[in-house]
């Protein structure tokens, strides 16, 4: 005898929901941080710091695509948009390594922020289930 299945539900649970805003909010927060760096790098060739000003407007234009693309990816995540998972993964994948280098350079603090706010989104994305 074939054991009897029941469909799935495609309506997404309240924690699938919650997992989905977490994400979406903390991959905002990385376009937020991302900007500010831009708007640093912004200052610092408005007052003639930057040792070569070409390096300086590419870093600025690089850092604004990535706070695109960020800000596109979590307002996907918000919206529960099946294509909006794995950039936020791999944008977060590319963050541990670098919150685990952070350690020799930055404040502790720092780099644990980064490296578990990392893990969440990831783990977030996850835990929202798969995006139809």
């Amino acid at each position: 005898m074939l054991p009897v299945t029941t469909p799935m539900s495609s309506e997404p649970t309240q924690r699938q929901h919650q997992a989905g805003k977490v994400a979406s909010v903390l991959v905002g927060v990385e376009a937020f941080v991302v900007a500010g760096f831009a708007a640093f790098y912004g200052v610092e060739l408005f007052l003639g710091e930057g040792s070569d000003p070409t390096v300086v407007v590419m870093s600025i234009v690089t850092m604004l695509v990535f706070v695109v693309g960020l800000a596109y990816v979590s307002a996907g995540l918000w919206q529960r948009h099946p294509r909006s998972q794995a950039p936020a993964m791999a944008f977060n994948g590319l963050m541990i390594p670098l919150g685990i280098a952070l350690f020799q350079f930055a404040p502790a603090s720092v780099a644990v922020a980064v490296v578990v706010g990392a893990m969440t989104v990831i783990g977030s994305c996850f835990a929202m289930g798969q995006l139809d």
